[in-house]
């Protein structure tokens, strides 16, 4: 998965802290048993992507690596995401409903498993290979408009849709454990990255006040989108429009995986 679209929280320190754990313990099962056990040749691993739990309020990703060649893979992913957006969007626009609101993200990669760095055939070791990914995010909010000169309040609906396509090229590793389990990670992971932000605004506003409206929320929209945030930042963007841009980002990336299929001895 690619992460280069939001700000990273506090809670990916607790989510390191949990793979230290994973690490130590791993480091500590007996090669021995290794040796014995990889001769088990299962080409399936199921995997549950950990950092998107850090970064996202409610996020459910899993992937499937299948090893297609003794040194080769591939792997597909997918799942629900859905950001923390916060209740408030500009110092007089306050959230009073959310009619909807959800996220999904899919992709795919290929990977090479190095033979001169590895010891062992895929899918543990050094791996490089390319990536492409997608995200998606939806949400329809119903707000209120309290304006600063003491007039009443006025209601408004914002739609907004925000996009995210990812290309490039990684390079990471992985672990087995018992032949069973896997830690994933990616730690190069260059893209060059789409964003693409749709929006519309509705409510009983004047011209005026319709433009200082949405120049405050589509600076606290942004706001979970640094990179977009910061492309738009010497440009005139209102809402009711649609914008696309184009920037560099970088992957990473912290799985645990479990491997299934046959178990047949390796020749």
């Amino acid at each position: 998965m690619s992460y280069v679209l939001t700000n990273i929280p506090s809670k990916l320190i607790y989510w390191f802290k949990i793979f230290c754990v994973l690490l130590i313990a791993m480091s500590s099962h007996k090669t021995s048993a290794q040796d014995t056990n990889d001769s088990l040749d299962r080409k399936n691993t199921v995997k549950f992507h950990f950092i998107s739990t850090a970064l996202y309020t409610e996020s459910f990703v899993l992937s499937y690596e299948r090893i297609v060649k003794p040194n080769q893979s591939f792997a597909i992913m997918g799942g629900l995401v859905r950001l923390p957006f916060s209740s408030s969007l500009g110092s007089n626009v306050n959230i009073t409903k959310d009619d909807s609101k959800g996220g999904v993200m899919f992709g795919g990669e290929y990977r090479f498993y190095l033979k001169k760095e590895n010891k062992y055939p895929a899918p543990r070791g050094v791996f490089i290979g390319p990536y492409a990914n997608m995200y998606r995010f939806g949400n329809d909010r119903t707000f209120t408009y309290t304006p600063s000169d003491g007039s009443p309040p006025s209601e408004g609906m914002l739609n907004s849709n925000i996009s995210v396509v990812n290309i490039g090229f990684q390079m990471g590793y992985q672990f087995v454990i018992n032949n069973r389990w896997t830690i994933d990670m990616v730690f190069i992971g260059p893209s060059l990255s789409q964003y693409y932000l749709k929006a519309r605004l509705d409510g009983d506003f004047d011209l005026d006040e319709e433009d200082l409206i949405g120049h405050e929320i589509l600076l606290a929209l942004l706001d979970r989108f640094p990179v977009l945030k910061e492309l738009l930042d010497d440009e005139e963007i209102k809402l009711n429009g649609s914008t696309d841009k184009w920037a560099g980002g970088f992957r990473y990336q912290l799985n645990l995986g479990y491997r299934f299929g046959g178990g047949k001895q390796r020749k």
